[in-house]
């Protein structure tokens, strides 16, 4: 189905929902990126997941029965982010940090949700397409168990303990408006308490959090016959996803309602499991999406997102979506009976019968799981792409570096970069390992190296800093004594083997080869593509970005297309010459992406939808300070790797000479250097030549920079830009 088709039909069950209460110290915003608050009352909202009765194919979960049942409600139903409701809490319910199967909201508390004209035929008659807000009540906050096991493993990924994960679940200005909540609301001890308390909440208990879900009863939403929505079965990476949801919604409903964004599914958790009950997803989100519901390429029910992984100092995050599969099967026996037991003081005890139709109605949910589990191949990506995808293994140098690489015959060679083995020749460290002042993208020592950048007035790109993957290689100058490590991911097997240096390129390009010491499976080599894509086309990047070996990950996917194509002329290229007599640029040295390339993902490949590689990834460009730019990336052309690929044919090391051999222009290419006098149709003009190798969109980016960073420009948007919406 086309994205257009997936959105009308997934327009029917996506809702917003609104939560109005009383707030006189302007405190309930906590944590919440975008509000309303206007006469001693906050306004927040959320997407949402919309189900009419009778609107799943298959047959509900149990615990949406038994919740309706407990409150004596008969209507549809609205999942959203438990965020949403959590702040309006009665204090003894809002302090506890847990689920709640009978909440209670604070007097003079509204609750509603916004719904397509569609879902308004159910309810009432008239031809007006204008959506409609229903009021809704608050049934249950849920706990996804499962979803929230897989959120613990990435917060906890890197060793951290309490209270020092580098990692973080959120959206990122919502630590803004957390410090000016914090400044507004010194003089109370209350707030103060629940503000340390939010700043050392320890990973387990943030992420309960992140995963609970709010049920919303609205009693208005009646049976609908005509639309029916199907679950998704078990999602794969590379699997199309849709999202339609409602960012900023409460500032203008009428602009961000049910907007839509496309992207694909980048990971799956747990690692190797046959069901998912967690998704890393590359897709574009806004705060306010969190609780909007996610679809395949089939129009069917994927899940519900989340907010993004995030990591602290620094501007990269990671949608996350619970998968419809992870919430139904946290619903345990145990829960069943907890909410039973809870509902004895509204209803009688159920006779027998009733006990009997339920336990009939599980069966029949555990046989539709079980079903379309084994009728999920019609939904699998192309073998091709995942042949691909097999090819790309996790390289590990001594015990905290690592990067990823690629698998280029079934004797063991792999093609990564040569800035995992000898960092310090791309101004990372000395040949003994010194530090340069840019470390990681974690802890302390990044925010320091924020702060200078923000205090800075100039932002720089070069060689030196601004090219390269700064993380997860933590600047430790390569030594040959260092054991090389290799992962294989085979489905749910991983396979470590030890590997040595064959070759590293000294020469401008970034490339180094790796030999398998011993091969004890079958691997998958890659199948390159030496016609470079135009412009536009769709790409892929497989790698192993961000989270790195101890997370347990398989590599992720992210999906873009080829923004821009970079060519010298092909004499340049080749060493036959240093002059040039024409103007024809005919050979591409570069490739540029708009697919997401995060710090680890070096050494990984870029293939296109046929699943044939067309380029290795190689670098990020990076702002001056050192914070990388994820959807700005290059990566080296097959048809720039052919002497390797010859060398993978045959191994002759002889044909690996010439790629050590010097080459001015492509240096400055992968400096993102001003052309050398060589080409003087390409240089600068003379009254800038004095500016080095700083480009002609560096205060471009230093501007973006601090607009993006600076603490202060924030506030004062925020203040001054829509003071009547914050």
């Amino acid at each position: 189905m086309e994205p257009r088709e997936i959105a009308a039909a997934a327009r029917s069950f996506s809702a917003m929902a609104r939560i109005v209460g009383p707030d006189p110290k302007a405190v309930k915003m906590r944590r919440h990126a975008f509000h309303l608050h206007q006469s001693g009352s906050t306004t927040l909202s959320a997407s949402a997941v919309l189900l009419p009765p009778g609107a799943l194919a298959e047959p509900p979960p149990p615990l949406l029965g038994r919740v309706c049942a407990a409150h004596g409600h008969t209507g549809g139903v609205a999942l959203t982010s438990a965020s949403l409701v959590e702040p309006f809490l009665v204090a003894e319910q809002r302090d506890s940090a847990s689920e709640e199967l009978q909440p209670r909201l604070l007097p003079e508390t509204c609750l509603d949700v916004l719904v397509e004209h569609e879902e308004l035929g159910n309810i009432i008659d008239g031809d007006s397409g204008a959506p409609q807000w229903l009021s809704a009540q608050l049934l249950a906050m849920v706990d996804v168990a499962a979803s929230a096991e897989s959120i613990l493993s990435l917060l906890t990924h890197d060793g951290s303990v309490f209270g020092s994960s580098s990692w973080d679940v959120g959206w990122p200005l919502a630590d803004v408006n957390q410090k000016q909540v914090e400044n507004g609301v010194r003089s109370s001890l209350e707030s103060n308490r629940k503000n340390a308390y939010a700043e050392s909440i320890e990973p387990s208990m943030l992420a309960k959090s992140a995963t609970r879900i709010a049920i919303l009863g609205v009693s208005s939403l009646t049976s609908s016959n005509e639309i029916h929505i199907n679950v998704s079965p078990a999602p794969q990476r590379g699997d199309s996803l849709l999202v339609v949801g409602s960012p900023f919604g409460i500032l203008s409903p009428f602009h961000f309602f049910n907007s839509i964004s496309v992207g694909a599914v980048a990971n799956c958790l747990p690692p190797g499991a046959v069901r998912s009950s967690l998704l890393m997803a590359d897709i574009h989100c806004l705060p306010g999406m969190e609780g909007a519901p996610v679809f395949d390429k089939n129009s069917c029910l994927v899940g519900m997102l989340m907010k993004p992984l995030r990591q602290r100092g620094s501007s990269i995050q990671v949608q996350l979506v619970i998968t419809w599969d992870g919430i139904c099967t946290a619903w345990s026996s145990n829960k069943l009976e907890g909410i039973e037991q809870a509902s004895n003081d509204l209803l009688d005890d159920k006779n027998a019968d009733s006990k009997m139709v339920e336990s009939c109605a599980m069966d029949n949910y555990r046989r539709s799981v079980s079903i379309s589990a084994n009728h999920h191949n019609q939904y699998r990506i192309p073998a091709s792409l995942k042949e691909a995808i097999s090819s790309v293994v996790l390289v590990k140098v001594g015990d905290t570096s690592w990067a990823s690489g690629i698998v280029l015959n079934k004797n063991g060679l792999i093609l990564t970069n040569a800035h995992l083995l000898e960092p310090w020749r791309f101004g990372r460290t000395s040949p003994l390992g010194l530090q340069n002042e840019i470390t990681s993208l974690t802890g302390e020592h990044v925010r320091e190296v924020e702060n200078k950048l923000l205090q800075s007035q100039e932002c720089k790109m070069s060689n030196q800093d601004a090219v390269k993957h700064e993380a997860p290689l933590f600047n430790l100058g390569f030594k040959r004594e260092k054991r090389i490590s290799v992962r294989l991911d085979h489905g749910k097997r991983q396979t470590w083997c030890s590997a040595s240096v064959v070759f590293i390129s000294k020469g401008p390009l970034d490339v180094a080869l790796l030999q398998l010491e011993m091969v004890a499976i079958e691997l998958c080599a890659i199948r390159p593509e030496f016609i470079c894509p135009t412009a536009g086309s769709s790409v892929y990047v497989v790698g192993h970005g961000l989270l790195g070996p101890r997370s347990g990950l398989c590599s992720s996917l992210s999906s873009g297309v080829v923004s821009k194509i970079v060519k010298i002329p092909s004499a340049q290229h080749s060493h036959l010459s240093s002059s040039l007599e024409a103007e024809t640029m005919d050979t591409p040295v570069m490739l540029q992406t708009t697919a997401a390339v995060h710090p680890g993902a070096s050494g990984g490949v870029l293939i296109n939808s046929h699943g044939r590689m067309v380029g290795l990834i190689t670098s990020n460009a990076k702002h001056g300070g050192g914070t990388t730019i994820p959807r700005l990336n290059f990566s080296i052309p097959c048809n720039s790797l052919e002497m390797v690929f010859k060398y993978s044919a045959n191994e002759d090391s002889t044909i690996l000479e010439q790629l050590d051999k010097p080459n001015e222009l492509l240096s400055s290419v992968w400096a993102l250097a001003q052309t050398p006098a060589s080409l003087p149709f390409l240089s600068s003009s003379p009254g800038k030549s004095g500016e080095g190798k700083v480009l002609k969109f560096s205060k471009f980016l230093a501007d973006q920079q601090e607009g993006l960073k600076s603490r202060t420009d924030i506030e004062a948007f925020l203040r001054h830009k829509i003071p009547s919406k914050i």
